[in-house]
């Protein structure tokens, strides 16, 4: 920074008396903001002070210039960043949609204490954490998470991920944003399929090249049911649990760990008593499919986990138990009762055949 340009700026600091806009910012872009011109610490600083001085007095426009100019720094000090992110949206978004500068929590605090317009810029960021993701998922505000999920550059949390889905059965507007995500897994989207229209259930079927993107809509509505108990009756006979004398649940695991799939599938249908066309389109593709039809069928947990285990192709049976998909699906699987497993997969049958 050169010292007559220094000087200058800290006299207008001192005596207070702000010049024009278009002098001021002459000033600043002379001392420090030349484009390509890195600062070095002592500058920063330096330039932190002035216009910690300066920035109450000056106009709207002038700060929006300096944010302007600062936007794409990373030698920039730090507070005066935040401090303009924190000013009216006019000033405050080009630091919020791009500034290296602001951490995670500086923009959690923007978020948490500013209307929707910040946040909105917020979302615009070329990369978002899970952490500040769910700040913005948790304003609440559709158009902020609508952008937020168009971000390619977003990295939503698990528990985001599923909560919005949840929402978009009676929230349209996040239902296309969601199901073209690349985070976005098949039983996500099967999850999806029971609810949205028609051109989304066949961008599902070719993005993830299924026949059939979701349940047939009859079995959809006898699962939602069943889990209410309000149809099927409750005595309806059990399925056996043995296969020519043996357990099912070795004989399954036996096939697997021999790498004979085929005697699986084999197995397992004859068990839950569908068609392998039927269990090919809307039960291997499944996490949530298999556990409802393991557990009318008397699995296990374990031998359940083990199951999904090997169709993943994981190797170590620990790391699919301590993943996230692994903890879901086994709390998916203990949280069902037998009975109403039993009903579903009843309900399965009758659309099957």
């Amino acid at each position: 920074m050169h010292t007559d340009e220094y000087d200058h700026l800290r006299e207008i600091a001192n005596t207070g008396r702000v010049p024009g806009s278009q002098d001021l910012l002459e000033a600043l872009e002379k001392a420090c903001l030349t484009p390509g011109r890195k600062l070095r610490e002592s500058e920063s600083a330096l330039l932190g002070d002035i216009l910690r001085q300066l920035i109450r007095d000056v106009e709207m426009p002038v700060r929006r210039a300096l944010a302007d100019q600062l936007s794409g720094r990373d030698d920039a000090p730090q507070d005066l960043i935040v401090l303009l992110a924190n000013d009216v949206i006019d000033v405050a978004f080009p630091l919020l949609a791009k500034s290296p500068m602001l951490r995670d929590q500086d923009l959690i605090d923007v978020v948490s204490r500013h209307a929707r317009e910040h946040a909105l810029a917020v979302t615009k960021r070329e990369t978002i954490s899970p952490a500040v993701g769910d700040a913005l998922v948790e304003t609440g505000d559709t158009d902020v998470v609508v952008s937020l999920l168009k971000n390619d550059g977003a990295t939503l949390s698990g528990e985001a991920m599923d909560g919005l889905i949840a929402q978009s059965q009676s929230t349209e507007a996040f239902q296309a944003p969601l199901l073209g995500r690349k985070d976005l897994n098949l039983d996500m989207a099967m999850r999806m399929a029971d609810w949205v229209g028609e051109s989304l259930r066949g961008y599902i079927a070719e993005r993830f090249q299924i026949n059939d993107p979701s349940f047939d809509r009859a079995v959809s509505d006898a699962v939602l049911e069943a889990i209410d108990g309000d149809i099927f009756e409750a005595n309806k006979d059990k399925l056996t649990l043995d296969i020519e004398g043996e357990q099912p649940g070795p004989r399954l695991l036996h096939a697997l760990t021999h790498d004979n799939l085929t005697l699986f599938k084999q197995t397992f249908e004859e068990l839950c008593g569908i068609p392998s066309s039927w269990a090919e389109d809307s039960l291997y593709c499944s996490g949530e499919a298999l556990a409802i039809a393991s557990k009318a069928i008397g699995l296990e947990c374990e031998t359940y986990a083990r199951i999904v285990c090997h169709l993943h192709s994981v190797d170590i049976f620990d790391d699919f138990l301590t993943s996230e998909y692994g903890v879901r699906m086994t709390q998916y699987f203990d949280s069902m009762a037998q009975e109403n497993a039993g009903n579903i997969l009843e309900g399965w049958r009758r659309a099957a055949g």
